[in-house]
């Protein structure tokens, strides 16, 4: 996937959010305009709720996801004509960095991230954990 990289926000529960520009010509001077935020949460105990099971879920989550689950934000909107290209790309901005990063803020946000995976990957495929 191309694009490029707009700003890396360091956020206070030590995550970082790569927020990248996607657009792209669709055809003449329409485009799509597309904003992209990616934050990766390192899959560590501490992301995880005490519990008895604590060692076979990292095991699971680190054999489906790798060392680290990711958090993908997108914004897009297509046929857009070139004049209006960056205004609507700022206006996505504003919007990811007035309502999604104080989200990612929150000091629980990785712990919950990770229990929606656990989440859904119980609900897709609950043999994964026997």
């Amino acid at each position: 996937m191309s694009g490029r990289l707009v700003e890396i926000i360091e956020l206070d529960n030590d995550l970082k959010v790569e927020i990248w520009d996607l657009s792209r010509v669709l055809a003449g001077d329409r485009w799509l305009v597309s904003l992209e935020a990616r934050a990766d949460v390192p899959l560590a105990p501490e992301v995880l709720s005490s519990t008895d099971e604590k060692e076979k879920l990292l095991e699971v989550l680190r054999r489906v996801y790798g060392d680290k689950v990711s958090y993908r934000y997108k914004q897009e909107r297509h046929f857009v004509d070139k004049r209006e290209k960056e205004a609507l790309f700022q206006e996505f901005l504003g919007i990811l960095k007035r309502n999604v990063v104080p989200y990612l803020s929150h000091r629980d946000f990785a712990r919950r991230l990770v229990a929606s995976k656990i989440r859904e990957l119980k609900a897709r495929d609950p043999r994964l954990f026997f």
